[in-house]
């Protein structure tokens, strides 16, 4: 019986505004590289699993300054490459510190409340998760999230980042659910499902370009008003019928 939906905040409930593809078109544009926003969509999945992966190894925010500069423009150059550029490190830089410099703000996704307002309704716990520091609480407030949760954790405050197990663990004592009765969603295959599986729960990859594959075997979701109906699947929560 799922009692309790945990999600991930970045790529699941909020997105950059202007849009990270359109950022990314932009800032390539102005040192002569021309890269489509549908390219720079479909490569971000490749350069977030290289992210995610360096998070599991040592969180970015706890590395060195010069370290960071380097992850990023190394994350820069995969996102480029994986969009079909092979660009020189040099370039990925540059290209990196132009997206940085553009004037932007999180913004929650068209179906983030909605979706919280129903899976609330239907009588289900409801928690985030992410590698975002010990300002989630101010943000998810800033963005009006905070009043649809019952709680939130951060990498910061974990002392892991997802997809460490530890993480989810946290999240679920503060949530006060077992694993095996709560679901996780998100947006990173790496860091969402399989961190989630390995702390024991449910999850589901939120996919919401419809012509992407998921991995096999893998539960997916394409907008997060499916979250709902996938609860009851399961089994929900009582008076969540």
């Amino acid at each position: 019986m799922i009692e309790a939906v945990l999600l991930d905040l970045f790529g699941t409930l909020v997105k950059w505004a202007p849009d990270a593809e359109e950022m990314q078109r932009d800032a390539a544009a102005a040192e002569g590289l021309p890269v489509s926003i549908e390219a720079i969509a479909r490569a971000y999945p490749a350069a977030n699993a290289y992210m995610n992966a360096e998070n599991a190894r040592t969180h970015i925010d706890r590395r060195s300054a010069g370290e960071r500069a380097r992850f990023f423009a190394e994350y820069e150059r995969r996102l480029l490459s994986a969009a079909g550029y092979d660009v020189e490190p040099a370039l990925a830089e540059r290209i990196w510190a132009r997206v940085q410099a553009t004037e932007k703000g999180l913004a929650p996704f068209d179906d983030a409340v909605p979706a919280l307002r129903a899976l609330r309704e239907a009588g289900l716990t409801l928690g985030v998760v992410s590698n975002m520091g010990r300002e989630l609480g101010a943000i998810l407030d800033d963005l009006g999230l905070a009043a649809h949760l019952d709680s939130w954790m951060s990498s910061e405050e974990a002392g892991v980042a997802k997809p460490h197990a530890a993480i989810f663990t946290a999240a679920l004592e503060r949530a006060g659910v077992r694993a095996d009765a709560a679901l996780f969603v998100g947006d990173s295959y790496e860091a969402d499902v399989l961190g989630a599986q390995d702390a024991g729960m449910r999850a589901a990859l939120l996919l919401r370009d419809r012509g992407a594959a998921a991995p096999a075997g893998c539960t997916v979701v394409r907008t997060l008003a499916d979250v709902l109906a996938l609860t009851r699947s399961a089994g929900s929560a009582p008076g969540g019928a």
